[in-house]
């Protein structure tokens, strides 16, 4: 399945699953970006809303941690198909 078909077919598109859809985003253009970083981007979402929104989008395989706890970060998943 392609990645932009995960994002569809998963409901990241429209009504209350913009949230995740807008941090997907910020994720895919900022590769190693960390939730506290993706919170000021999208204009100082609550740390807490982030840290839901990761576990949400990485149970769906789109993003995965890299590095350790201290210094590493969320990046999109490539489409290896």
């Amino acid at each position: 399945m392609e990645l932009a078909d995960k994002i569809e077919n998963g409901g990241l598109n429209g009504g209350l699953n913009s949230g995740l859809k807008s941090l997907f985003d910020t994720i895919k253009d900022n590769p190693g970006i960390k939730a506290k970083d993706a919170s000021i981007l999208l204009d100082n979402r609550a740390i807490s809303t982030i840290e839901k929104q990761i576990k949400e989008l990485s149970n769906k395989g789109l993003i995965e941690r890299r590095g350790s706890k201290k210094a590493g970060g969320y990046y999109a998943v490539k489409n290896e198909e």
